[in-house]
């Protein structure tokens, strides 16, 4: 899922210092919330780590709740499950984007989210999966490849045009991500294709508070291309709904 990940946690979780234990174990968890479930083979290939640190670190997370084995295959445990349902910093923002969610599903049947800046990356803070969804689940905690449509919504129209450029993430050189910016900036909204699977399109709207400043980006992972222009409308408007949503909360209340 995240670009990078896998030669920086295969450097490290195998040495014997906490931090890089740590980093292999949570890389683990983000490959398994990826996937749904998958055996020893494709979690060391998915995250780059050597087979012998992952199998160690798998049994270590079984042994803690945080993991399931089942047959020789992972997956995502009950207790990290209690444990992700305990982030509510973005309530009011989940329980706000309820309806403009739905909406938004069930006019284009397409996987929806929406997506905040938290702890350097976007994060999506409540979805709805639907078609595509084996592309990209969409759910709450997960974090967004550095190239994504909501990443380049804040990095193009978060800021002041005078802002300096944020760096090009992985794969984009300068010039592309200089013309992806500007192109972002002419439209309102950011649309990537991903080579996953064959073509993927991800479309990105922002989310604007009263100041208008913007808090969040309305995600959808476009499953038909044809009826793109029918997704774009339906997102615009989704979006301008929930920023209405946000723009009603009294002053000083957090989103």
């Amino acid at each position: 899922m995240e670009q990078g990940r896998g030669t920086c946690a295969g450097g490290e979780a195998g040495s014997p210092g906490g931090r890089g234990v740590l980093a292999g174990a949570f890389v683990l968890l983000e490959e398994m919330a990826r996937v749904g479930e998958a055996g020893l083979s494709a979690l060391a290939a998915g995250t780059g780590l050597p087979k012998t640190t992952a199998y160690r670190l798998l049994g270590q997370l079984v042994e803690l709740g945080a993991v399931e084995q089942h047959q020789g295959r992972y997956r995502v445990g009950a207790t990290l499950a209690r444990l992700g349902r305990s982030w509510t910093a973005h309530r009011f923002l989940a329980r706000s984007a309820a309806g403009p969610l739905r909406h938004l599903a069930l006019e284009t049947r397409a996987t929806v989210c929406v997506a905040i800046p938290s702890g350097g990356r976007m994060t999506v803070v409540t979805g709805i999966a639907a078609a595509a969804r084996e592309f990209f689940p969409h759910l709450p905690g997960q974090t967004l490849p550095p190239d994504s449509a909501a990443d380049v919504v804040f990095a193009a129209l978060g800021s002041p045009p005078s802002a300096r450029t944020p760096p090009p993430p992985p794969d984009h050189t300068a010039n592309q991500w200089a013309r992806r910016l500007r192109t972002a900036r002419e439209q309102g909204l950011d649309l990537h294709q991903y080579e996953w699977g064959g073509e993927r399109l991800c479309l990105a709207v922002p989310v604007h508070a009263a100041s208008g400043e913007i808090v969040a980006a309305v995600g959808v992972a476009v499953p038909d291309p044809r009826r793109l222009a029918h997704t774009t409308e339906v997102a615009r408007r989704s979006a301008r709904m929930l920023s209405t949503s946000i723009q009603r909360l009294p002053p000083g209340r957090p989103t």
